[in-house]
């Protein structure tokens, strides 16, 4: 991997993604898989599209199961087909069949005489003895008629095989349909139903428990005492990590005593059973920061990443011989961001969510987009930084991304106002309107939301204070 530090004992970025991918891909291995039906008394598939296949599965049959007709026609023998019925030097010849039958969608199997045609529908078996369908356009009286008269016939048109959909011709027995841990997608889903299979063992939703922290943050809607803050990460997280295909317990321990907030914490893992527990602050350097002081002492690792916002950062598996753990029980990894809000956003989305995504397919992945500075940039050498933007449409080439104020972690009103979080190097310092760089997409933007920026604010946002560097 490299040198992992960029010296000042900070971690590089990529550095810290594999150890998070690490203890995630323990915590996750223990999993449970229930078995869902794709015909329950919902919509057929409800509940099963994002979910995480448990084992590899075959087909039984074939797919199609017989052959049949891809188009509304008549099915005829090409032998019966004279020679002079094809279109020639720009001359139509034509040729009447008699109409001996109707095949429609569902119907049995039937014999086609010879010298006959047989109205067929799209869907409908190919009758024993024919050997292409000649779509009904291609005649004169269409349906309904005791005889058919075709007209206008290319080549094409009459060679065998034309418009017939082969038994097997889409998945053949005992083909894979479904890999293990691969995603259930609608398509994948509508292919098990297409084979008759009703039911999917999947495995479980990754059980989460996330805790905001702070003695002075206060659930939204309470009264505001002096010096107390409303709690926007308790929202944040559980939002976040409900998009990242988990089951999500919430709780906030407002308290800096570490006595306090270690009988709460073992009491959430007692209740819960998570296989992940993410927290929001605590963890930096001062006197009151709960989360470092408990649970350094209980397996977990803090240190500081390279990147801004959100360089102080925690990590591991439980010690299983602390409090309310046993050894035979499935481990849990821990997960502690930093506590000021766009500090944590920024982290879930540029350390959690690929860490998560590299070994559960429910996660998605972060959308990186190439896009063009829209003004002038100064960061910090040595540190990862990311701001937040908007994205401009341009006509020939990438977006622009216009920043939406500075770079400061406690401006939360900015992050929901910016499309994207613009990524800039370790050696980016000062960085030129036009530049290319790429971006992380945030969660909710899209072509839908209008690709020329949603408030056609930008650089002029930019607040007296915005351009404070430093971060928690």
């Amino acid at each position: 991997m490299g040198n992992d530090s960029t010296g000042a004992g900070r971690t590089r970025v990529e550095h810290h993604i594999a150890r998070l991918t690490e203890i995630l891909a323990i915590a996750l291995s223990g999993r449970g898989t229930e078995r869902l039906s794709l015909t329950g008394t919902g919509p057929l598939g409800a509940g099963l599209a994002g979910r995480v296949s448990a084992h590899r599965i075959t087909a039984d049959a074939p797919l199609p199961g017989f052959d049949n007709s891809q188009m509304d026609g008549f099915a005829v023998r090409s032998a019966d087909l004279p020679a002079a019925a094809v279109r020639r030097n720009g001359h139509d010849e034509e040729f009447v069949l008699p109409v001996a039958s109707v095949a429609a969608a569902g119907s049995a199997p039937q014999r086609l005489p010879a010298g006959a045609a047989l109205a067929i529908m799209t869907g409908a078996p190919i009758p024993e003895g024919a050997d292409l369908v000649i779509p009904v356009e291609k005649s004169r009286e269409g349906f309904g008629s005791e005889s058919v008269t075709f007209t206008e016939l290319s080549e094409a048109d009459t060679r065998p095989g034309r418009f017939i959909r082969r038994a097997g011709s889409d998945v053949s027995t005992h083909d894979v349909i479904l890999e293990q841990h691969q995603l259930l997608t609608p398509a994948r889903l509508g292919l098990l139903a297409a084979c008759g299979i009703d039911e999917v063992e999947v495995l479980q939703r990754p059980r989460t428990v996330v805790i905001s922290t702070g003695e002075e943050i206060r659930a939204p809607g309470q009264p505001l005492g002096p010096g107390e803050l409303y709690d926007a990460n308790g929202a944040l997280l559980s939002a976040s990590v409900e998009g990242f295909g988990h089951e999500v317990s919430s709780a906030h321990l407002a308290t800096d005593s570490p006595e306090v907030f270690a009988e709460a914490f073992d009491a959430l893992l007692a209740a819960h059973s998570p296989q992940l527990v993410i927290t929001a602050g605590g963890i930096s350097a001062g006197a009151y920061e709960v989360v470092r002081q408990v649970l350094s002492a209980r397996g977990i690792t803090f240190g500081t990443v390279a990147q801004q916002p959100g360089g102080p950062q925690g990590w591991g598996i439980l010690d299983p011989e602390m409090p309310v753990r046993r050894a035979e029980d499935p481990p849990v990894a821990v997960v502690a961001l930093p506590g000021n809000p766009v500090s944590t956003a920024v982290s879930l989305e540029t350390l959690v969510r690929p860490a998560l995504a590299a070994v559960d397919p429910a996660c998605p992945a972060p959308r990186r987009l190439s896009v063009r500075l829209g003004q002038d940039l100064e960061s910090p050498r040595g540190l990862r930084q990311f701001r937040r933007v908007e994205l401009m449409t341009n006509n020939d080439g990438p977006l622009t991304a216009v920043p939406v104020g500075g770079p400061s972690s406690h401006l939360l009103g900015h992050l929901a106002r910016a499309d994207a979080l613009l990524e800039l190097a370790e050696t980016d310092e000062l960085i030129s309107a036009g530049s290319v760089r790429e971006a992380i997409v945030l969660p909710g933007w899209g072509p839908q939301q209008g690709w020329s920026g949603a408030s056609g604010r930008g650089a002029a946002d930019t607040e007296a204070g915005d351009s404070e560097t430093g971060e928690a």
